[in-house]
């Protein structure tokens, strides 16, 4: 993808398959652009397929099982294969000037969208997380629908 179609591809909701190798060895991973924060991050969340691992970890540590949604692999829009989850206790930031470094090494492709009804579950994962911090939940609190 060229650096210009990745920056068209920074919208809430959109999934990018990242290789970044400060996370699993820069084996490539689903993420799911969250939004752009004031002051340039860019924020995204990983996916994973480990659904048994992501339970009992958020179980053991006594986090909301809401903080773990579920992403459907068989919604023509998201291009994703398997079912997927998402674990809302954590994201990424990056800077745009990381992304476009990563993506002219590694390329960066934009793969679909996920619905808006999975958007919204991810953002209120977020919030009733307790390991996120309060900054975030306010940046991400604007993204809710009524």
């Amino acid at each position: 993808m060229t650096a210009e179609e990745l920056r068209r591809a920074f919208i809430s909701g959109n999934i990018l398959y990242i290789s970044d190798p400060q996370i699993a060895n820069g084996i490539p991973h689903y993420h799911i652009f969250i939004k752009k924060i004031d002051g340039g991050y860019l924020t995204t969340v990983c996916c994973t397929s480990q659904f048994e691992k992501n339970l009992k970890h958020i179980t053991r540590v006594r986090e909301s099982l809401d903080t773990l949604v579920s992403i459907d692999h068989e919604t023509s829009d998201n291009g994703l294969h398997d079912f997927t989850y998402v674990n809302c206790n954590g994201y990424f930031a990056y800077t745009e000037a990381e992304l476009l470094s990563l993506n002219a090494k590694r390329n960066i492709p934009f793969c679909g969208a996920v619905t808006v009804f999975e958007f919204q579950k991810i953002i209120k994962g977020f919030l009733v997380s307790r390991r996120v911090d309060e900054e975030f939940k306010d940046e991400v609190r604007m993204l809710l629908v009524d």
